[in-house]
């Protein structure tokens, strides 16, 4: 099956989440594409990656299903990896307060990359126009 859509990773679950939950939310998203998981009852753990030839619609559908599944069992915010028509990029999942501190995380190294590019910008600068100058010695008189 070729595939233009993949979304993958990994949430810490609570204590109360079973494999049957996590079957449910397998058989509710395998309509529209492959669906691989595994569960581990020791370290309250739930891997997944969801994979198919998707329509833009079909994708939504399946961020929300798992934007709901994680808000309900997730113990702590995860970064999922998606795929989208060859294009990478990352989806927050888990409890909203968690998924607010990883936008804000976000942000924060948007805004630290935009300073770092500007410093190099300035340097690169401030080298090229020959900046440097000659100390002179000063006489006591």
């Amino acid at each position: 099956m070729s595939f233009n859509y993949e979304i993958r990773g990994a949430l810490q679950v609570r204590s109360g989440f079973r494999h049957a939950h996590a079957q449910q939310l397998a058989e509710s998203l395998a309509r529209p594409a492959d669906v691989y998981f595994a569960t581990d009852a020791v370290t309250h753990s739930f891997v997944i990656r969801v994979r198919g030839g998707l329509s833009p619609d079909e994708q939504r559908s399946v961020e929300e299903t798992l934007a709901r599944f994680s808000q309900k069992w997730a113990a702590a915010g995860a970064i999922f990896s998606r795929q989208r028509y060859g294009e990478p990029s990352f989806v927050a999942l888990g409890p909203a307060s968690h998924i607010e501190l990883l936008d804000e995380l976000a942000d924060l190294h948007l805004q630290l990359n935009a300073l770092l590019d500007r410093h190099a910008f300035i340097l690169g600068h401030l080298g090229a126009t020959g900046t440097e100058t000659v100390m002179e010695p000063v006489a006591d008189d």
